[in-house]
């Protein structure tokens, strides 16, 4: 069974529409949704946990329709972007909190707490404030709270947004093993790509109120469905070239280009666009793969990986390539596309 089923759900705002959204996730997984600022991600976690009402569609969990379901009936933890801790209370209370809320006994406390404290590494910070903790220990503090509820699911809104970057990722492998170890169902939200699809068993991707894919990480990364998710999936981002398809069917055709080999097309002579993504483009000639000559703007060197910068008649093209590469600006290169890893849109940006 399911632990979270939306079915064409709608909320209707003053300037802003969300939905219709369609999603489930499932027991025990990690549930990622990922998307540009404002675009309805956390209100789909307020819908869940019945802060907001659809004004269409439906809300399940574990088969009962959260219409029907208070938000103290739901059984569902939330971890805020903000943490949301007592600032008067210490780190035992904040996280005995909501079982002190629904009079559990003290064996049952006592043995929570215990557990929380083991797994989270927080023994030795729960006599602090919230105020005498650091960004990371704070985290742990809501994070033991949401798991001392023992909820059917854990809803986690950018939690780790504020942190440097550094911790951001220390907690994103302690996140991963937490819910792995407690097949704990988690719903994860960030407008952070790199964050959601290092720890996401499945993601949605919502743009402009609506979702546009779910998938896994590997999917959605390298089959995305529409311009619209290629666009925001990659970093550095997907280059785009705008062109048509032949008349053939065989070739795509792009000005700045050289004929792009594709597989057939019903979209014969129509226009598209051409996605190549920074790694898919090599610098040199490769055989079997079409070539073109490009002047180099700028390079970034960082570390395993290299970011070059060129000029493809008047586009820039970004160019990924491994280790530490060293070229001259204003100087001319000539660069291969991996024809194995292209992708098309047609001129509706719908994936071809």
């Amino acid at each position: 069974m399911s632990a979270i089923e939306i079915t064409n759900a709608i909320k209707k705002f003053p300037e802003f529409t969300l939905g219709p959204i369609n999603m489930t996730v499932q027991q025990g997984e990690f549930f990622g949704i990922f998307g540009p600022p404002s675009t309805g991600k956390s209100s789909i976690l307020k819908l869940i946990l019945g802060l907001l009402q659809p004004d269409e569609g439906t809300v399940t969990l574990s088969g009962r329709d959260g219409a029907n379901l208070d938000v103290s009936e739901r059984d569902i933890s939330m971890v805020f972007q903000n943490l949301a801790l007592f600032p008067h209370m210490t780190g035992r209370e904040n996280i005995i909190f909501p079982l002190k809320e629904r009079n559990a006994p003290e064996s049952e406390i006592a043995k929570r707490l215990d557990f929380v404290s083991e797994v989270l590494h927080v023994s030795h910070i729960l006599h602090k404030n919230p105020a005498q903790m650091s960004g990371g220990e704070r985290q742990r503090i809501a994070l033991g709270r949401a798991f001392a509820a023992e909820s059917r699911a854990i809803l986690l809104d950018e939690p780790i947004a504020a942190l440097d970057a550094r911790l951001r990722e220390e907690m994103r492998v302690e996140l991963k093993r937490l819910q792995r170890e407690n097949n704990q169902t988690f719903v994860y939200v960030s407008h952070d790509e790199e964050e959601v699809m290092a720890i996401s068993d499945r993601v949605a991707v919502i743009i402009d109120g609506k979702i546009t894919q779910i998938g896994t990480p590997d999917e959605v990364y390298r089959e995305p469905c529409s311009l619209a998710v290629a666009e925001v999936i990659g970093s550095p981002p997907m280059n785009f070239f705008e062109g048509q398809f032949a008349e053939t069917g065989t070739h795509f055709q792009s000005g700045s280009l050289p004929s792009i080999p594709i597989n057939g097309s019903t979209r014969i002579g129509s226009k598209g666009t051409l996605g190549v993504r920074p790694e898919d483009i090599w610098i040199g000639n490769s055989e079997g793969n079409p070539s073109v000559e490009v002047t180099i703007s700028s390079v970034e060197p960082l570390g395993s990986y290299t970011i070059i910068n060129a000029f493809l008649g008047d586009q820039i093209v970004k160019i990924r390539a491994p280790g530490q590469v060293i070229l001259e600006e204003n100087t001319t290169e000539i660069v291969s596309f991996d024809v194995r890893n292209l992708h098309l849109f047609d001129d509706a940006g719908e994936r071809v």
